[in-house]
């Protein structure tokens, strides 16, 4: 039976929100980091949020700063800014393209997204960063079973895309970030199935190559009603096929493997997309980004300072996205 928060889109919207206020509570700079990012990619959430958050944040600042490495630098950072000055993620169109101005996303770790990467996969190592890390656990949104297989759902830490989590399957198994048959399979059950009930839920993956940031198999989870700006696009340059057969979008998947050729696939609405692209260390990215992934690749665009949203052109970020096209 499924859980009542995936019955609906306000029961999701509802159990997420109250979470974050919740785990404000806690006293672990990640946690905080967490709520802050997420408080500000939505209107309704920061005004909810923000007279916590800014009573938390002078809390910890009068403390000896304890946790991840990745953590205590994210928070020596915000020291610098003043809350009162951050904004909600701000969009808007510029032609075939979406750029959001998220200021905080800046801050975010690379981790295995700024590696060099040869073939399709790495073998899963407990000693990087996973998802079975201890501290992490208080960062979950939510655990259970679905289609019998344990998922543990986890707030993404810095998101730029509505209600965005990582969905990590079978974590115990320790599977590195390379798709498989099975979980292919999965992923189209668990999108089809919630998107039954929520509108505009959607999976993301990212393989090995395409700006995956971890070596522990993961899915992106998000709900978006506005088509993806790749979908009014006729003339986009990478390679892109929608799939209404799970079979025949894994057929091509597996012969993307046998080319060690990088990608990113949607997962939604009884349909996947799948977008092929340079890997990421075949080709220097302008200093506005901090490369492209699943979002980027669909013709969106995350910058963190205010001039590159205002003074980035239509004509730069077709130039830029070309530079992912297979030649």
């Amino acid at each position: 039976m499924i859980d009542p928060i995936f019955t609906s889109n306000q029961k999701f919207e509802q159990a997420f929100s109250n979470n974050l206020e919740k785990m404000l509570e806690n006293d672990e700079l990640g946690v905080f980091i967490l709520v802050l990012a997420n408080a500000l990619s939505d209107e309704k959430l920061w005004r909810q949020l923000k007279p916590g958050l800014k009573q938390k944040f002078e809390q910890l600042k009068s403390k000896e700063l304890q946790g991840a490495a990745d953590d205590i630098d994210v928070f020596n950072q915000l020291i610098e800014l003043d809350l009162n000055d951050l904004e909600v993620t701000n969009y808007k169109d510029l032609g075939s393209f979406e750029l959001q101005y998220n200021r905080l996303r800046a801050l975010r770790p690379k981790r295995m997204s700024g590696a060099s990467t040869k073939g399709m996969s790495l073998d899963f190592d407990e000693n990087t960063f996973n998802f079975n890390k201890p501290f992490l656990q208080k960062e979950l949104f939510w655990q259970g079973k679905f289609f019998s297989k344990n998922i543990s759902l986890f707030y993404n830490k810095f998101p730029f895309a509505k209600l965005h989590g990582l969905v990590v399957v079978e974590a115990e198994q320790q599977h590195p970030q390379l798709m498989s048959a099975e979980l292919h399979q999965f992923a189209w059950m668990m999108a089809n199935s919630i998107g039954l009930n929520i509108k505009g839920f959607s999976l993301a993956y990212n393989s090995y190559g395409a700006y995956a940031s971890v070596n522990h198999f993961h899915l992106q989870c998000f709900i978006r009603e506005k088509p993806l700006p790749i979908e009014n696009n006729d003339k986009h340059p990478l390679i892109n096929y929608w799939f209404n057969s799970v079979g025949d979008a894994w057929e091509f998947i597996e012969s993307l493997h046998r080319d060690e050729q990088p990608y990113h696939l949607i997962y939604r609405d009884q349909a996947i997309l799948c977008v092929v692209r340079q890997r990421q260390d075949d080709y220097e990215h302008a200093d506005w980004t901090s490369g492209y992934a699943w979002y980027e690749a669909c013709g969106g665009l995350s910058t963190y300072t205010l001039e590159d949203f205002d003074q980035l052109t239509e004509a730069q970020l077709n130039e830029e996205l070309l530079k992912l096209k297979i030649t």
